[in-house]
C-alpha cells in the first residue's frame, strides 16, 4: 500500500502486481484493515473513530464510539470484527472484548464478550494490540521497552475471559512498527505515539525462525527476536532493511513480507 498523494491510496499485490486504488481517508490514520472489499482505516489506542471504505465507493464512511469507550485495536477473526475497548470505570481503565458492527447509523455497535481484563495486567502495560494464531485470538501487552518486553493473552471463550501463555503452540509471531503525529478525537491538540501491531502468524513448518518468539522491527535497520519462554531479547542489524521515508520527517518503517502467504 502506498500513498502518493493525499488524495488516494494505491493497493499493489507484490507477486501479482494486481492494483486498486481508494480516495484518501478524511481524516488522519495510522491502521489499515483489509477484510474482502471493506478497508478499515483508524488510529488504535486513542481514536474513538472508524473510516470505512469498500472497493469501487467513491468516498469513506465514518462510524464513531459512543463515550466513554475508546477503540485499542480492531481485528477480523473468524469472519468477524473484533474489537478491544477501553474505558474508564471507577478512576481506572477498563479493556474489554467486543464484536464490533458499522451499523448504519454511523454508530460502532458493540457486543461484549466475557469479561475485563484483570486489573493487574491492564495497569502494568503500556498500550494493548491484537492478534491471531491457530484460529486463536490473542492479546498482547507492551511492558517495557528499551528493549521491548511483551506479554501474551489467550481468548478462553468458554470461560470468557484472558489468560496468560508464554506458548504459541510453537509458532512465531511479527509484529509491525507504527508511528502516527496528528489530531484526533477525542485528543485535545497534537497527538504522537509509536508502537507495534500484529502482522502476521508463522506455523512450526517454517525453518529460519525460533518457535515461540515475537519477531520485530523499529526505525533503525534492526530486527529484533524476542522469546515468549523465557524473555530473551536478541537484536540484529540488517544494513539493507530499511523502509520507505516519511515526507515530513526522516523516519523510515521496515515492514514484513510473507510471500508464501500471498
Amino acid at each position: 500500500m502506498a500513498s502518493p498523494s493525499h488524495h488516494e491510496l494505491s493497493f499493489v499485490h507484490l507477486l501479482t502486481g494486481e492494483r486498486f486504488r481508494l480516495p484518501h481517508p478524511p481524516s488522519p490514520f495510522c491502521r489499515l484493515l483489509l477484510s474482502g472489499n471493506l478497508v478499515l482505516a483508524f488510529v488504535p489506542t486513542v481514536g474513538r473513530a472508524v473510516q470505512y471504505c469498500r472497493l469501487g465507493d467513491i468516498e469513506w464512511r465514518v462510524a464513531s464510539c459512543t463515550e466513554p469507550y475508546v477503540l485499542e485495536d480492531l481485528i477480523f477473526h473468524k469472519g468477524n470484527l473484533h474489537a478491544l475497548v477501553r474505558s474508564e470505570d471507577a478512576g481506572s481503565l477498563c479493556y474489554r472484548l467486543a464484536v464490533a458492527n458499522l451499523s448504519d447509523k454511523n454508530l460502532v455497535e458493540f457486543k461484549f464478550l466475557g469479561d475485563h481484563l484483570e486489573s493487574q495486567a491492564a495497569h502494568g502495560s503500556l498500550y494493548f494490540f491484537l492478534a491471531e494464531c491457530l484460529d486463536e485470538l490473542l492479546l498482547i501487552a507492551a511492558v517495557g521497552g528499551f528493549p521491548e518486553k511483551f506479554h501474551v493473552f489467550r481468548w478462553q471463550s468458554r470461560e470468557g475471559k484472558w489468560t496468560r501463555t508464554t506458548s504459541l503452540g510453537d509458532c512465531t509471531l511479527f509484529l509491525t512498527y507504527f508511528y502516527f503525529v496528528g489530531y484526533v478525537v477525542p485528543m485535545k491538540g497534537m497527538t504522537c505515539f509509536s508502537g507495534y501491531f500484529f502482522a502476521s502468524c508463522l506455523g512450526p513448518d517454517h525453518p529460519g525462525v525460533r518457535r515461540d518468539c515475537l519477531y520485530f522491527t523499529d526505525a533503525k535497520r534492526k530486527w529484533i527476536e524476542y522469546s515468549l519462554a523465557d524473555g530473551s531479547c536478541d537484536e540484529f542489524v540488517a544494513d539493507n532493511l530499511e523502509g520507505a521515508s516519511r515526507p515530513d520527517s526522516d523516519f523510515r518503517a521496515p515492514v514484513w513480507v510473507f510471500p508464501s502467504m500471498c
